[in-house]
């Protein structure tokens, strides 16, 4: 008896998901979830957001300067927050091997707002939002322009990001601490021979950001530069841009904007109270 039960129980769940994600399609919500996804639709209409990635030019004095601006954040950006007052409006974990290795302190993450997928709903219970991923699998890879129904992977947390910023509506983009220098980064334009070594420099932007004894999340970079191509491709389909204002940086498909342009050099003499 309990074994027909469990079955009808997953059957009854399994109709039911398709039948809210039917809706989500046409960006109808039928869940509370659903419904908080959909007050983000263009709510940020015309302004513009930073994408903050874990690479070593990642500085406390340039975030500093991000306080006042919407930003997107991820993975282990919590690291930093020693050094600095600032703190995400958004942040996002995707990775299952990131978030098994390091739940307790991502649960305890300052946001505004946190999201995650929805497969990891009981575990990043502290988490705003869920998304459904890679609803169809076999388009994977694909920008997603309703993330009501789905988000898509493409090797990198910055990808389903990138796709919640354009749901939301904002029309400028910059990209900072997306160094791409890790081994088998794809680049078109750069020279990365000096990538190909294993004890290549640093990565992250602090040496501890991964402990001895921790999992390493595994890497997929040419499906992270196809998924950034994309995202370009959407964005400015749309005519809005991102912007690659990393202070170093061998990520090329993006046009380079110089951070302390876009932000200006105010605030110095709090900057250099900053260690």
């Amino acid at each position: 008896m309990r074994v027909i039960m469990r079955y009808f129980k997953r059957k009854f769940k399994a109709i039911l998901t398709s039948f809210v994600n039917s809706f989500s399609k046409i960006n109808i919500p039928l869940t509370i979830n659903n419904y908080k996804i959909l007050r983000l639709k263009n709510k940020y209409m015309g302004k513009r957001c930073f994408i903050i990635g874990n690479g070593p030019s990642l500085k406390p004095q340039d975030l500093e300067k991000l306080k006042n601006e919407f930003t997107f954040a991820s993975n282990k950006i919590y690291k930093i927050f020693n050094r600095t007052n600032w703190r995400p409006t958004f942040y996002m974990v995707v990775d299952p091997v990131v978030m098994g290795e390091n739940l307790t302190d991502i649960n305890l993450v300052e946001a505004g707002k946190k999201f995650t997928l929805k497969g990891y709903k009981n575990m990043f219970t502290t988490a705003d939002i869920f998304f459904n991923n890679n609803l169809y699998k076999d388009k994977r890879g694909t920008f997603s322009t309703n993330i009501m129904e789905t988000l898509y992977s493409s090797g990198t947390v910055s990808f389903s990001m990138l796709q919640i910023a354009f749901y939301m509506g904002f029309s400028e983009v910059y990209l900072i601490g997306h160094d791409y220098n890790f081994k088998g980064a794809v680049s078109k334009t750069k020279d990365l021979s000096s990538l190909k070594n294993d004890t290549n420099t640093q990565i992250y932007f602090t040496k501890d950001y991964v402990r001895s004894d921790e999992k390493k999340a595994g890497q997929a970079p040419a499906e992270m530069y196809s998924g950034m191509e994309k995202a370009k491709l959407a964005y400015e389909g749309s005519g809005r841009k991102i912007y690659n204002a990393t202070r170093v940086t061998y990520l090329d498909v993006f046009d380079i904007k110089n951070f302390d342009d876009i932000l200006g050099d105010t605030n110095d003499k709090l900057h250099q109270n900053i260690n």
